[in-house]
């Protein structure tokens, strides 16, 4: 056993104890580790110093580390360390109302008769108790501004799944969906740890009103301003807002393309000191969306406003989040959006590690937003770094395979070349060494729900009915089944619920690691995507998407790391949600149609 004068330690309450003591990290200075069970076992007195300089902060040149690593790792202590102030603020009041209860009781022992008896004993001891809970209680009352969060809060949610901020929607059919560490519901995004809300906009495809305001009304927030700007037009829902919903501005987007569509899940939280948060997501706003479907849902961090005289060009993320989600609310024109957009603008974007990517209808050109299929294809040549080929035998790039996973599926042509290999994967193949490659060999395997994975569903048939995939486009392109996998995730526990999350990504040949992640509303489409790239370099798009790109240079990593390996650091594994290796579709299984 190692000699207690050997540790340097600092004191944390404990659960078991009141105080309990933690080895000094062994690596110090040297430690890059940005994991926050790593921090609750080890102390690090030096990144401590630093936090407690507050505003003047400075991190000593010649470090061992890049400044960056040291800025992660801070921000991981600090809700570590205010929690353990807060548990420590409870001890404290804890002890002085046990003490003056004590006193009390002692007092009134001696004065009231019968004082020295049961009875008069349970009532003292009982007021003691209502004492020390009052005393205690008063610690809580604002998580966020002691930056704290009580345990299964959506704060605390946040702080357990840093850095990625990345979620899965509930599936009540699944119990053990409701374990995950990163399972939410929508009144999560709304839950009173995560700020007090002033305001809120959805924007989104499908919404129903009347489900939604039943959501903020579970916490008491169904009277607070809410904006809805929506893509599909449910009877009489106009009529309905305008007699019983005065806190609801709305907005309908009437596509001018008959095959376009306003495909978009984002939502804005206002919070009571003008901080923002963002929030895509995949999810429509109706039950089935949010109780029976597999979704993806990106939550910010809470986005400070800038101080008064700042310029409103001030406070991006290094991606160009705000950048780029400015301009997407520019495209639509509407009047509806201009106070969202001053939100925006007043906000501090620097912390937000992923890049929007968006579409928009309209003609767009390389290089250029509103346009999947060039947004992704350009962040991917700036910043995705693949394994380069080192000699003849070596694959290199080409041995990272892309998948590609939707809840729909367009008319891609008569052949895989035509747009599927042809624009599609010259974007999802992307990297530093090879920018939107002509004809890439890259491997793209696509998952999509069969006949089967539908029918064992938890509604059986009725499971299918987020998947509207064509039958007769289907067999227009039957080229495409050999791209096409099984819906399978057993090991979340998601298998028989039907993904109406999209996803891109590319992984490592031992299926460990990601180069990227993109989570999106965009399905395998042409309207989504962009068409076909035409020789001139234009390509058009039909639909409003939105997404978020996870790319693991603003994360301060080589790779996204997805399961236990034996060379994975201690970093926070990459929440991934269907099963690996891929199961292909045999020559029996046929896609799920509508």
């Amino acid at each position: 056993m190692e000699s207690s004068s050997k540790r340097k330690t600092q004191e944390y309450p404990g659960s078991q104890a009141k105080k309990m003591k933690l080895e000094e990290c062994p690596h110090k200075e040297r430690c890059y580790r940005r994991n926050p069970h790593h921090f609750k076992q080890f102390d690090h007195p030096f990144l401590i110093k630093l936090i407690e300089m507050g505003d003047l902060m400075v991190i000593p040149e010649n470090m061992p580390q890049p400044n960056q690593v040291y800025k992660e790792q801070i921000e991981i202590l600090k809700p570590i360390l205010a929690s353990l102030r807060v548990h420590e603020s409870v001890e404290k009041v804890t002890d002085n109302a046990e003490a003056a209860c004590k006193s009390e009781h002692m007092t009134k022992a001696d004065t009231v008769p019968g004082g020295s008896g049961s009875t008069s004993t349970e009532k003292v001891s009982q007021k003691c108790k209502t004492t020390i809970f009052n005393s205690t209680s008063q610690i809580f009352t604002s998580e966020e501004d002691q930056n704290a969060c009580p345990p299964g809060s959506m704060l605390e949610k946040l702080q357990r799944n840093a850095p990625y901020n990345f979620f899965f929607t509930a599936i009540p059919k699944s119990p053990e969906t409701l374990k995950e560490v990163n399972t939410i519901s929508f009144t999560d995004l709304i839950c009173p740890s995560l700020g007090q809300l002033k305001c809120s906009l959805q924007v989104n495809f499908i919404i129903d009103i009347d489900w939604l305001l039943k959501q903020y009304k579970t916490r008491n927030l169904h009277e607070k301003p809410l904006t809805i700007v929506y893509g599909d037009d449910w009877p009489d829902i106009q009529e309905f807002m305008n007699k019983f919903c005065p806190n609801v501005k709305y907005h309908f987007v009437k596509m001018k393309d008959p095959f376009g569509c306003h495909h978009t899940k984002l939502g804005v939280y206002v919070y009571e000191d003008d901080s923002i948060r963002v929030v895509v997501s995949t999810a429509n706003l109706y039950f089935e969306d949010w109780n029976h479907y597999n979704q993806g849902v990106w939550v910010s961090p809470r986005l400070p406003k800038l101080p008064p005289n700042a310029d409103s060009k001030l406070g991006d993320s290094p991606t160009g989040f705000k950048t780029h989600l400015i301009n997407y609310f520019l495209t639509y024109q509407l009047t509806i959006f201009n106070e969202w957009v001053d939100y925006i603008k007043r906000a501090d974007f620097s912390s937000v590690k992923v890049a929007l990517v968006y579409s928009a209808p309209g003609k767009y050109y390389p290089k250029s937003n509103g346009n999947h299929l060039y947004r992704v294809g350009d962040l991917l040549s700036q910043h995705c770094t693949l394994p380069p080929k080192t000699d003849a035998q070596s694959e290199g790039p080409l041995s990272w395979g892309i998948l590609a996973q939707a809840s729909s599926i367009g008319s891609m042509g008569k052949t895989a070349g035509e747009w599927l290999r042809g624009s599609l994967l010259r974007s999802l193949a992307s990297h530093k060494l090879g920018p939107l490659p002509n004809n890439s060999q890259a491997t793209i395997s696509v998952v999509y729900p069969s006949v089967s994975n539908v029918a064992n569903g938890y509604w059986g048939l009725e499971s299918g009915g987020c998947l509207p995939y064509s039958k007769a486009t289907n067999e227009k392109q039957r080229w495409f089944q050999t791209y096409l996998h099984q819906w399978i995730a057993d090991g979340k526990h998601r298998t028989r619920a039907m993904p109406h999350i999209k996803s891109y990504c590319r992984i490592s040949p031992n299926l460990s690691k990601l180069a990227y992640f993109l989570l999106t509303s965009a399905n395998l489409s042409k309207s989504a995507w962009g068409n076909v790239m035409q020789k001139n370099g234009a390509s058009y798009v039909r639909s409003y998407e939105m997404g978020v790109m996870f790319l693991p240079k603003f994360f301060n990593e080589e790779y996204f790391e997805i399961c236990d390996t034996e060379d994975r650091t201690n970093k926070s594994l990459f929440p991934f949600m269907y099963d690996l290796p891929l199961t292909p579709y045999q020559k029996n299984d046929y896609p799920w149609c509508n």
